[in-house]
């Protein structure tokens, strides 16, 4: 028969029960170690929301002093800067709508003038006498355009295999 050996533990001494100093700052942090350990992780995230209380803060202040200085009941004094936010808004969102639909015109215009093959750089330079005076030049001396100043672009377009 096989014989199996007889394991023996050893049984750790007993804890005290009694809490060390260290032992309940781990257990249950402060706010303060908290606030320091999230400041640490997140420095960037702990500078937005303090800028943003700071912000609010001021704001508050700021309607605060506002309200008093003008000696209306708060409903009043409410209604006017609701009033006045609305405007603003209203205006800001007209400003907005108009420059969209401005430079929706303008994106169209540019579309249709570049399927037209017109290429404003050298369109807005000559009229359209000046254009053809240059046409009928070129046609009475003989002479070519410089386009296409490649050569091996100008051959191909010699043998056909590009068309303009």
């Amino acid at each position: 028969m096989a014989t199996t050996k007889k394991t023996t533990t050893t049984r750790r001494p007993a804890r005290s029960r009694t809490a060390t100093p260290r032992q309940s700052n781990t257990s249950n942090p402060s706010l303060a170690t908290r606030t320091g350990k999230a400041i640490a992780k997140r420095p960037v995230a702990t500078a937005a929301i303090a800028t943003g209380l700071v912000s609010g803060i001021a704001a508050a202040v700021a309607g605060f002093f506002a309200f008093k200085k003008s000696g209306k009941s708060f409903s009043e004094f409410s209604g006017d800067v609701a009033a006045s936010v609305k405007d603003k808004a209203t205006e800001t969102s007209t400003k907005v709508k108009d420059g969209l639909s401005d430079a929706g015109t303008k994106a169209k215009e540019s579309v249709s003038k570049l399927r037209d093959g017109i290429d404003e750089r050298f369109a807005a330079d000559k009229t359209q006498a000046e254009i053809a005076e240059e046409a009928l030049t070129l046609k009475q001396t003989g002479e070519t355009t410089t386009i296409p100043a490649d050569p091996v672009i100008e051959q191909q377009s010699k043998v056909g295999s590009i068309s303009y």
